[in-house]
């Protein structure tokens, strides 16, 4: 389906529930994920090994992959696109590298005392990738990269097992060249459960990270506080912000890409009306793909950057003669691609940025994925007496006033010894 618009004041705030109904998500967790969750934490491994026949019609034999198949998979695989997979973990690798080097801990001082901030790796992470129309290998580069650069100590990757039993060549290519061995065949809702609770075979993990379908994202939904998560992970999307010097047909194949992924959507706006109908006639003219999009002409750059703030898009490509000023603008969208020859899906594989991004407008309060999603930070607290005789009275009163009088003579015992 394709809508158009031409922004006035006056239909603005029709814009802005048509965005956000191609932007809605079920919050909901299905009744079935919560089935599924307490059945694996009762009965751990065998509850995976039914889940993998019932789901993924694949007896599986054993849940951890073998070295030898990992090996295998290798023989299964091109070798130019071996070597494309470790140019873009390079890549993604050399740019988190960057990012940690630049989280760096500090230390307040003042009379008496001092604050050390410091940053330290989770012990574990688990990594989910989907099984589903495509094997997407890419994402295990851009979520194990981080925790491997942040310092977690053990990382694992859950997968559903394919038809054959084997979990995709690609994945375990994908995570061997990056250094993963930890991985298992499971797949949904239940392999989430499984690393929240631990079974025989799978250890439970601190984190779960990964993009997946409405069964695996309601259990990192519905698990969460018993795991940490990245964030709630909807289908994928792109607004494109661009005018006359925009090229019609990299716009049009940008907007297009986003229709492979399932339920994703595509979102144009435009000062150039010429523009505008040139994607309108391309995107009718691929009457075999499902597509969903949205053509937005406005009188100005500043409109455009307006509406892109309010729908939070998970990738928004600026092309325009004054990308500068534009991304200026922008407060909403945790992946932003300037100019004619920056395609998201160069961003999708290759650039180093990464590509597990929050969706469904969730970018006003959660950014990408990154080496910090993998760290947490601790206040050490070094205190003298000099600073509790100037301080705890101040302390003392605030303690009382609450009526935590134990929490005010654990002040005041050491101003007075």
């Amino acid at each position: 389906m394709i809508k158009r618009f031409a922004y006035t004041k006056r239909n603005s705030n029709e814009i802005k529930e048509y965005l956000k109904k191609i932007d809605a998500f079920s919050a909901k967790v299905p009744d079935s994920v919560l089935e599924i969750i307490d059945d694996v934490r009762k009965n751990g491994d065998a509850a995976l090994f039914d889940y993998a026949q019932k789901f993924d019609k694949a007896k599986i034999k054993s849940l951890k992959v073998k070295g030898s198949d990992i090996k295998k998979a290798y023989t299964l695989i091109d070798k130019s696109l071996i070597k494309a997979i470790r140019v873009a973990a390079k890549n993604i690798s050399d740019f988190h590298r960057l990012q940690k080097e630049n989280i760096k801990g500090y230390t307040y001082k003042n009379e008496g005392y001092t604050i050390e901030q410091k940053y330290l790796p989770l012990d574990s992470a688990g990594i989910y990738i989907p099984g589903g129309q495509a094997p997407l290998f890419s994402t295990v580069l851009m979520a194990g990269i981080p925790a491997i650069t942040a310092g977690v100590k053990r990382i694992c990757i859950v997968s559903p097992p394919r038809y054959n039993s084997e979990v995709n060549p690609y994945v375990l290519v994908a995570a061997d060249i990056i250094g993963i061995k930890e991985i298992y065949r499971a797949g949904g809702a239940q392999a989430v459960a499984a690393l929240a609770y631990g079974t025989k075979s799978i250890t439970k993990v601190n984190k779960v990270v990964g993009p997946g379908n409405i069964y695996s994202t309601g259990a990192k939904k519905e698990l969460f506080g018993t795991i940490g998560i990245d964030s709630i992970n909807g289908p994928s999307e792109v607004t494109v912000i661009a005018d006359e010097t925009a090229d019609p047909q990299f716009i049009l194949f940008d907007l297009l890409a986003q229709a492979e992924h399932v339920n994703g959507h595509s979102v144009l706006i435009t000062t150039s009306r010429k523009l505008a109908d040139f994607i309108e006639t391309g995107l009718k003219k691929e009457s075999k793909l499902n597509i969903t999009a949205v053509i937005i002409t406005v009188k100005s750059l500043a409109q455009a950057a307006g509406i892109a703030n309010e729908k939070g898009p998970e990738h928004l490509t600026v092309i325009t003669k004054k990308d500068n000023a534009v991304i200026d603008g922008i407060t909403n969208a945790p992946a932003i691609f300037a100019g004619n020859y920056s395609p998201v899906a160069f961003g999708d594989y290759m650039a180093g940025a990464n590509h597990i991004l929050p969706t469904n407008g969730t970018s006003k309060f959660f950014s990408g994925l990154s080496v910090l999603d993998f760290m947490k930070h601790t206040h050490i607290v070094r205190c003298t007496k000099k600073a509790i005789e100037k301080f705890g009275p101040l302390a003392e009163q605030m303690a009382e006033t609450e009526t935590l009088l134990n929490h005010k003579r654990s002040i005041e015992i050491r101003r007075k010894k």
